[in-house]
Formats: structure tokens, sequence, C-alpha cells
């Protein structure tokens, strides 16, 4: 179930939301988002599907940078950016915690261990077979051995 919808990356939806509303939507200085933004994104832009401006969100409220502007009774912004309510005691713990949570994770994940490089497989000897290991043992000038075979012909008797 592929569709064009779905192949747009959060990235890419988030820059169509700053482009339209840049006093709500600004990655270097993000501020707390109104509570049911989605719904005026929805009214006022019939270019995005729901699921589109849920990924969006969703990319936008989590970053490090959002999460720790969520102070208890910081100003929650609109589209335009005119103030909308206020950031809940319970909206900044969950903020908090969750920043914890990430630096903790951080700091307990190991260092990605060097990947050592795959060891070729030993190289398997050439099969010798007996006349041809007693032949290379023979003494001989120029080191070479030279294997003949012998043809075999057969008569039939003559009646």
């Amino acid at each position: 179930m592929s569709t064009a919808s779905q192949g747009k990356s959060p990235a890419q939806l988030f820059r169509h939301l700053s482009a339209k509303w840049p006093a709500a939507f600004n990655p270097k200085a993000p501020r707390p988002l109104k509570i049911g933004i989605h719904h005026d994104i929805r009214v006022l832009d019939g270019e995005l599907s729901d699921d589109e401006v849920r990924r969006a969100l969703l990319a936008y409220t989590r970053m490090a940078k959002y999460l720790a502007k969520l102070d208890a009774g910081a100003a929650r912004v609109d589209l335009d950016g005119k103030p909308a309510g206020e950031v809940s005691d319970a909206d900044a713990a969950t903020a908090k915690a969750l920043l914890c949570a990430r630096k903790d994770k951080q700091e307990t994940k190991p260092p990605p261990e060097p990947r050592a490089e795959p060891e070729a497989p030993p190289k398997p000897k050439p099969k010798q077979t007996a006349v041809f290991k007693a032949k290379n043992t023979a003494d001989s000038r120029s080191g070479i051995v030279v294997e003949t075979k012998r043809r075999r012909s057969f008569r039939k008797p003559m009646a």
C-alpha cells in the first residue's frame, strides 16, 4: 500500500508547514504549539492528509529543542504566532521525563565496537595423487615433472 503521500518524509512535511506558517513552526527556535493545532491545519490546508499532518507534528514536537521549551506556564502559540494557552505542569513534566530518558539512553549505550574484517577462508591445497607425490619427490635436475599416459591398444585375434 504505497502512495505518494506516504513517501513524503516528516522533514518534507515539516518544511511545508514552516513555509505556510513560519510564526508557529520554526525549527531553530521552536515555541510550544496550541493544543489541537492539527484541527486548524486541516481546516486551512487541504494539501496534507490527516496522517501527513500527524507525522509532521510528531516529528516537530519530539525534537529536543521543542521539548526543552515546554516549561510550566510557557505560552503556547497558534498558527499565526499569537498566544493560545499555557503549558500545563503535566505537559512540562512529561517533556522533562522524555528528555531525561533520552539522555540516560545515550549515556548507558555502549560505544559501537569496531567491526573486524571478515577473515578469508584458507585456500584449499591442491589435491595430489600418490603418483604425483612420488614423482615430485624424485630427484630431478630441472624440478619439472612430466606425466605421460600410455595408450593401450587392443587387437582382435584373427580367426
